[in-house]
């Protein structure tokens, strides 16, 4: 069971030793091998949580509810492996491109001095704190979990210097503080309710507490933080501006895994504590609803590379708290699956625009490059296809997954909701055509040829095949997204896992 503590103490470790190396190579060294050892790790946790075990670890050997508890269930398991994939992209990625100038018209010493001054060590402290946000079993090292992420999260946004990553790392900052300072309040309102913060004992005790407005208060707070963390309708405005300043890898991981957290959050919170708070349920759905549609027309309005793609993820992350929100197992079976369709394709594109921009600058406004970059033409359809989900890509199956779901349950809001999801996917679909005609159409003549680094786009067509692949396999993925979400229906392994014999409900 101490395999479940792995990936929280490999990242940590690392980062702590990247910030005493010297050496440039030495500290690239060091840094992917955290990462596969992290990777290696993950994958040996989801292989046995996916086939139904929960691994426990109580920290200090201290029983639940008094102790720390890690758990990992399939839940975990799936976004663990998400974790360890992307962050061991993104290391290859960031070790290869800060080597080069961020972007066409600037030279490579900006980028030095961010490796210098320690992005690969934030880097780590920055998967640590992920996994710890996937793996705690109670509310206030949820906490713990998110102000440890936020606070790498805060020096990779800002780490440079330049005045775009000032502005906006202003409003992150202090977006999170008041969202943080929100979690503890219903955190502290959660303990005097339950005299308890480990969730699988809140859930055993909601069981017995009967209807209480203060139960549906907390939740709505919650609902509320996390919200805010996966940057849903109207708590969301932080993000398109933020996630586009800093250095194109960490924009890519940002905008593939960080706010999934949020929406992770919502989806073990909901499921485990508060699945029958159905007022809360329905306004995190509206918002979500209408998050997909601000998402999707925000980037159609936009005219530079991850500022566009920054809007198309919002209206990801409305789509995935859609599926997770609708009150349906099928519903959360399309929002799992999604949810590995998201992480994949937002990563892709952004690993995509950091090319363009070295070729061309921020604009996408820059024509005919198809014929001189022809594979990257090729990447960004695939991509671009996939996020507005043309069918037969993965989008395809994880959003008609959810608009299947959405009718089936029935009721006007969620009618609606499936009509603001299929109007998103063709706004997606022409934002991504806006920039195939801008960059990538028309005659090449005035076109400057740029040398990319071989490494850079290696890691680029590794995360575009991920996102082939998961089309190609989208049968048996599927499947293992519909065995996750009867994990969570009940969650009575969870609960019997955690709990000390004879405490779970029924028993």
């Amino acid at each position: 069971m101490n395999l479940v503590a792995w990936p929280l103490l490999i990242p940590l470790v690392s980062a702590a030793v990247l910030l005493l190396l010297r050496g440039r190579r030495i500290r690239g060294v060091v840094a992917v091998a955290a990462a596969l050892g992290t990777l290696a790790v993950d994958v040996a946790i989801g292989v046995r949580t996916f086939t139904g075990e929960v691994l426990v670890v109580q920290m200090a050997g201290w029983p639940a509810p008094y102790g720390i508890s890690l758990v990992a269930d399939g839940l975990t398991g799936l976004v663990l492996i998400l974790s360890g994939v992307i962050g061991l992209l993104t290391v290859l990625f960031l070790a290869i491109s800060l080597r080069h100038p961020p972007r066409r018209g600037t030279g490579p010493l900006l980028n030095r001095a961010r490796e210098a001054f320690g992005a690969q060590a934030l880097l780590q402290f920055l998967l640590m704190g992920v996994n710890m946000s996937f793996l705690t079993g109670d509310l206030f090292n949820l906490f713990v979990a998110f102000e440890v992420m936020l606070v790498a999260s805060y020096g990779l946004l800002l780490l440079g210097g330049e005045l775009p990553q000032l502005r906006e790392g202003i409003k992150y900052v202090v977006i999170n503080l008041v969202a943080s300072a929100l979690f503890v309040v219903a955190a502290g309102m959660a303990y005097g309710l339950f005299g308890t913060l480990n969730m699988a004992d809140i859930a055993t005790r909601l069981e017995i507490h009967g209807p209480d407005p203060r139960v549906g208060l907390i939740a709505l707070m919650i609902g509320l933080v996390f919200a805010t963390k996966a940057a849903l309708f109207p708590l969301g405005f932080w993000l398109p501006n933020s996630y586009p300043v800093p250095t194109a890898g960490v924009s890519a991981f940002f905008a593939a895994l960080l706010t999934k957290v949020g929406a992770y959050s919502l989806i073990r919170t909901f499921t485990l504590m508060f699945p029958h708070e159905r007022d809360a349920q329905l306004i995190v759905l509206t918002l979500a609803g209408i998050t997909m549609l601000i998402g999707a027309l925000g980037a159609i309005t936009r005219r530079r590379w991850r500022h566009t793609l920054a809007f198309a993820n919002v209206a990801s992350i409305g789509y995935l708290v859609v599926g997770a929100f609708m009150g349906t197992s099928s519903g959360l079976s399309a929002a799992l699956f999604y949810l590995i369709h998201s992480v994949l394709v937002v990563f892709a594109l952004f690993l995509i625009a950091a090319l363009a921009e070295c070729i061309a600058g921020e604009s996408y406004r820059a024509e005919g490059h198809l014929d001189v970059y022809p594979w990257l033409g090729v990447a960004f359809f695939v991509a671009a296809l996939a996020l507005a989900g043309v069918p037969p890509s993965s989008g395809f199956i994880g959003k008609f997954g959810l608009v299947r779901s959405l009718l089936e349950a029935g009721g006007t809001l969620r009618v609606a909701v499936a009509v603001s999801a299929l109007v998103a996917g063709f706004c997606l679909l022409y934002a991504g055509m806006q920039i195939w005609r801008g960059f990538f159409w028309g005659a090449s003549d005035a076109v400057h040829r740029v040398h990319l680094p071989r490494g850079a786009t290696s890691v680029t067509g590794v995360a575009v095949v991920l996102v082939l692949a998961l089309a190609v396999f989208g049968g048996p993925i599927f499947g293992a997204a519909e065995r996750v979400a009867e994990q969570l229906d009940g969650n009575r392994d969870y609960l019997e896992a955690v709990l000390p014999a004879g405490q779970v409900r029924g028993e």
